[in-house]
């Protein structure tokens, strides 16, 4: 007799040798009990868990002549023939094959006939979604209403492709993958009645590899058998062995290269991975090993009871739990995500090892790096403990001035009191001043003394005093005390010259000038924006500073007209026609303020732009030449200066 691989040889025959789908199994057989045959039927799941295998049983159920509890006897001539595929009222067809429409269209005649030797006429119709459109369309009414002894049962890998009429019209039922140890008890039943020498282990590897399906497991085994040659021999199949062929990591590997990763050894996981492509594993099989194990030992965590969900063995279960006390569930959360997002990057990779290498490392530094919510965690406990007392003492960022100060407050180096102030002397007077002893002379103390810049001392000096105060009964105004102190102080005139002034190094005259410059500055401090510049003078000033920078933009700030000034705001009106000049100026509002700040010497000073219907028609019409030259021949003044000293008006042309 010809040999037959272990996948066909072993093939359930009956229900009760179905393994991993036993729901279906009992399904099938109830209804063949009660009677309740449907017309079609569609078994769904991934290869090699036994839809065509189901499909033909359900075939040899439906046609026995005699049946057990619905299920097949397989020793009547129908039994037989359907195991042998020898009946010819069991039809079985490769959709992959036949696509066509023409094949559609035989089964729509073909079906019209009467069984020759069997109860029903069954058609099993593998790999269904492989059929065109128009072949579906040609089988819809076949298949919703067949003639009472035909039967359809399809069988997919990709229900998806299936169209959704087609689906509507059949009994669906869904195979699921066979658990990794109903795969090895299987396998190791095979052994044993076939007479091969393999150990559990090893049939554990297989089962592994296998990924659910029987097929794949039984046709994994005549390959490891025929590679080691260990059938009726005395050697056994090692576990080694079959890791060894079907390029798999031992479990003890796995552990130590998952310890690596979970305590972020960088080191210890990059030999791994060198040793394993040393060995020729098959790197892609060994990135979705750490997947499962990653999975498993997250499981482990949340899981009271991990078995429930993990198809895994109890030591492996148990190697989860241990690596499990390692690590954290976000920890473990993290390194999926970041693994199994790039695991399709994988297959189009040119070197592997590198990319595993790579990949791993970032998912390490990723999981085990510093998060917001342990630092949250633990500046908690830090104020808990009152370790951030002296936090409140810190000046809030909000409470910062955008600029520093133009002139800053003078600072002490050395906390000694200053010595009392002593009188100049003039040079005039005979008297001379009053010895002082050197013990009783305080300790010097060092200042640094800054110098203001020029021209905030020049806007301020040349601005006249307000109008209309010295009928107010009031003191004199800021501006002239300014005047009185600058003038005095530090106006640069020269002292007569039959005076004696003496000679002084520039640290007493930097002196003099710090001295007789601070009532100015406190008094400029005390008086607002308002008091210091008017609005048209302000805006002058901020424009002329603006065209040295940008000259362009100082050319369109010209068509702007200053309105007034509360408190520390400026506020500037443009003619609502100008829209692209407005724009402008409101983006570069940050460049005008920064300069407005230095011009004003005020860190709080701002500026508003404002936009005004007609601005530019109530505006004062430019005066031509002989307009100004009318107004001066009417003054009366004029008149009679002019009759002095015989003269006349000119023009002045600059």
């Amino acid at each position: 007799m010809a040999y037959q691989v272990t996948a066909r040889k072993w093939r359930p025959q009956r229900f009760s040798d179905m393994v991993g789908q036993e729901h279906i199994a009992r399904t099938l057989r109830n209804a063949i009990v009660s009677g309740r045959i449907a017309h079609a039927y569609l078994f769904v799941g991934p290869r090699g868990i036994g839809k065509t295998t189901s499909a033909r049983i359900f075939a040899k159920a439906l046609n026995c002549r005699h049946p057990v509890d619905g299920e097949p006897c397989c020793e009547c001539s129908s039994c037989k023939a359907i195991a042998d595929e020898s009946s010819v009222d069991v039809i079985e067809i490769d959709a992959a094959t036949h696509t066509q429409v023409e094949k559609a269209r035989d089964i729509c005649e073909d079906v019209l006939h009467l069984p020759i030797s069997s109860k029903y006429k069954i058609y099993i119709i593998d790999e269904v979604h492989m059929l065109s459109k128009s072949a579906w369309n040609a089988l819809l009414k076949t298949i919703e209403e067949p003639p009472a002894h035909a039967k359809f049962i399809f069988a997919t890998t990709e229900v998806n492709k299936v169209l959704p009429t087609v689906i509507s019209r059949c009994q669906r039922f869904d195979l699921c993958r066979i658990p990794a140890e109903l795969i090895a008890k299987r396998l190791e039943y095979i052994a044993a009645e076939e007479k091969i020498r393999i150990s559990r282990s090893a049939l554990d590897v297989i089962a592994r590899a296998a990924d659910g399906g029987m097929r794949d497991a039984q046709s994994l085994l005549d390959q490891l058998v025929s590679f080691f040659g260990a059938a009726s021999g005395e050697e056994t199949i090692s576990e080694a062995q079959a890791l060894s062929l079907f390029g798999l990591t031992a479990p003890s590997e796995m552990e130590s290269l998952l310890r690596s990763i979970l305590t972020n050894d960088r080191s210890s996981a990059i030999l791994s991975v060198h040793q394993f492509a040393g060995q020729g594993k098959n790197l892609e099989t060994l990135f979705e090993e750490i997947l499962s194990w990653l999975r498993g030992i997250l499981l482990s965590q949340i899981l009271p009871d991990p078995g429930t969900v993990l198809e895994e063995s109890t030591e492996k279960i148990s190697s989860y739990k241990n690596l499990a006390a390692l690590s954290k569930p976000d920890i473990l959360q993290i390194l999926l995500e970041q693994l199994s997002a790039s695991a399709y990057l994988l297959r189009e990779a040119i070197n592997k090892q590198v990319f595993i290498e790579t990949i791993l490392l970032k998912a390490m530094r990723a999981a085990h790096a510093v998060k917001v919510e342990d630092l949250l965690i633990r500046l908690n406990e830090i104020r808990r403990n009152g370790e951030l007392a002296g936090i409140e003492k810190v000046v809030p960022l909000s409470q910062v001035p955008v600029n520093p100060p133009v002139f800053p407050v003078e600072r002490k180096v050395a906390a000694v009191p200053a010595p009392e102030p002593v009188p100049v002397v003039p040079s005039n007077l005979t008297e001379s001043p009053p010895s002082i002893s050197p013990a009783a002379e305080p300790l010097p103390v060092r200042e640094e003394k800054m110098t203001p810049p020029e021209p905030l001392v020049q806007a301020t000096i040349s601005e006249p005093p307000p109008a209309g105060k010295a009928e107010t009964g009031h003191d004199e105004s800021a501006a002239d005390r300014i005047k009185e102190v600058t003038d005095s102080g530090i106006s640069g005139n020269p002292p007569p010259a039959d005076e004696d002034v003496p000679e002084e190094s520039p640290e007493e005259n930097g002196g003099a000038l710090s001295e007789a410059l601070s009532p100015a500055l406190e008094l400029r401090d005390s008086m607002s924006l308002k008091e210091r510049f008017s609005p048209e003078l302000l805006w002058k000033k901020v424009t002329e500073a603006v065209h040295r920078e940008q000259p362009s933009l100082a050319a369109l700030m010209a068509g702007g007209f200053p309105d007034r000034i509360d408190n520390s705001m400026l506020y500037v009106l443009f003619d609502a026609s100008d829209l692209l000049i407005f724009q402008k100026m409101t983006q570069s509002k940050p460049l005008i303020l920064n300069i407005l700040r230095k011009v004003t010497g005020d860190s709080f000073a701002d500026v508003t732009f404002l936009q005004k219907e007609g601005l530019r028609e109530h505006a004062a019409p430019k005066r031509t030449l002989e307009d100004l030259k009318r107004d001066v021949s009417s003054n009366a003044m004029v008149r009679e200066t002019a009759d002095l000293f015989s003269g006349m008006i000119v023009d002045v042309l600059e």
